[in-house]
């Protein structure tokens, strides 16, 4: 035998025991229920990513919903400040607008 034959041979038996060890495992895992386990883990993992995915949906609709809202109250009181403005009252009678609150900055670090 020469070289590369010798080669060849060491390959292919490297090769084929890395199959025979994976194969191994395989029917071990079957013999414990290891593989049913893990099929369930794995089909639960799946439910809990589209419970997750259902959930940031809802939160995104209930936040479209609550800006629509927040947006309709705004015009509709500044429709009704200028209705009192044209009916005689002064601005000085009217409450003032409310003082909002902004948004705390972000916090990232400055190179």
């Amino acid at each position: 035998m020469d070289g590369t034959q010798i080669l060849v041979a060491v390959l292919g038996v490297v090769g084929s025991s890395g199959f025979l060890v994976a194969l191994v495992n395989g029917v071990v895992k079957v013999a414990n229920g290891t593989a049913g386990r893990e099929r369930i883990r794995n089909i639960s993992m799946k439910e809990q990513r589209n419970e997750a995915w259902a959930d940031a949906e809802r939160e995104r609709d209930r936040a479209d919903l609550e800006a629509h809202n927040r947006r309709l109250t705004e015009e509709y009181a500044s429709e009704l400040r200028r209705d009192c403005t044209e009916h005689g009252m002064s601005g000085r009678e009217l409450r003032p607008w409310p003082k909002l609150k902004k948004p705390p900055p972000d916090k990232q670090e400055q190179p």
